[in-house]
């Protein structure tokens, strides 16, 4: 099912990926590794956790976590797997969600994975399913990902189902890259109105996929199986370059039976979510509602 918020853009939208665009051109298009990481790490940090939320970090199955955890929290859990191109990001991305945990009292917690290019994969995968498989055992779980974060909550599921995991009840992603050949169509309609870098994007997809084919499904989920999926919530804006992934990983999956949702917010460029605007508002609103029936089915 496809959903779109075909609204006319607001003018803080329009205004706010006007700058964004702006900043993305004066600091040269693509960069390093350590430039991407510096950049995300000051994204990162303008988010705040939602009043009411407890964080702290630790590690589970040896490796580093964030938890959320709101006054009254019950067995829920929103397990959370940030994005950054497999090169950059961290468990702090996590706080622009810890709204959810209060809303639906659940526990947040999100994953410090191991990043490319020092570690290739599968050593992504293989974090986010340890942590997984301790954590989410006997209790009602809610995946959420975005940007690669999304793409590896592809990936994590399909891991997840295949070796007999606890299933979620639900998944959540956000323009997810799914498919690292980076060959679709949106890359070039989009080419000048997004804040991604093909060129960018490309260097990570080489190292984060190491000595891997870059079509290996659990690399790039848009070329494995959707077939088991639980209830999927896809979130895009219609000018992110990722828009055709996250368009095919839909199809795909009612393809294979899934209950999938598509949601394609008009003019949103990546990452549009995190913005203060009033696509983003009604964007999580909708993102609350999936995860609210989510969590309460049976």
């Amino acid at each position: 099912m496809s959903v779109s918020n075909s609204h006319r853009p607001s003018r803080r939208l329009v205004a706010l990926q006007k700058l964004m665009l702006l900043a993305v051109s004066k600091s040269g298009g693509a960069h390093d590794v350590a430039r991407t990481r510096a950049i995300t790490r000051s994204m990162e940090s303008l988010q705040r956790r939602a009043r009411g939320v407890e964080e702290t970090a630790s590690a589970v199955a040896g490796v580093p976590v964030r938890w959320f955890r709101p006054a009254r929290a019950k067995s829920a859990l929103l397990f959370h797997v940030h994005g950054g191109a497999f090169v950059a990001g961290s468990s702090l991305a996590a706080r622009a969600h810890s709204g959810l945990a209060r809303c639906h009292g659940a526990e947040l917690l999100s994953v410090d994975y191991r990043l490319a290019p020092e570690h290739p994969f599968p050593a992504a995968l293989d974090d986010v399913w340890a942590v997984y498989s301790e954590v989410a055992q006997d209790r009602p779980t809610v995946i959420i990902g975005e940007s690669a974060g999304g793409g590896l909550a592809l990936s994590l599921v399909r891991r997840v189902l295949d070796r007999g995991g606890n299933a979620p009840k639900g998944l959540v992603t956000m323009f997810p890259w799914a498919d690292l050949t980076n060959s679709s169509d949106s890359f070039m309609s989009n080419e000048r109105r997004d804040v991604l870098s093909r060129e960018g994007l490309s260097r990570s997809a080489v190292a984060y996929a190491g000595d891997c084919d870059l079509k290996m499904p659990l690399v790039s989920p848009l070329y494995g199986s959707f077939a088991g999926f639980p209830r999927t919530l896809v979130v895009v804006g219609t000018h992110d370059s990722l828009l055709d992934d996250s368009r095919k990983v839909s199809a795909r999956m009612c393809a294979a039976g899934v209950d999938a949702t598509l949601v394609e917010t008009a003019d949103g460029i990546h990452g549009f979510i995190l913005l203060p605007v009033p696509e983003s508002k009604e964007a999580r609103r909708q993102i609350s509602s999936f995860v609210g029936a989510a969590l309460s089915d049976q």
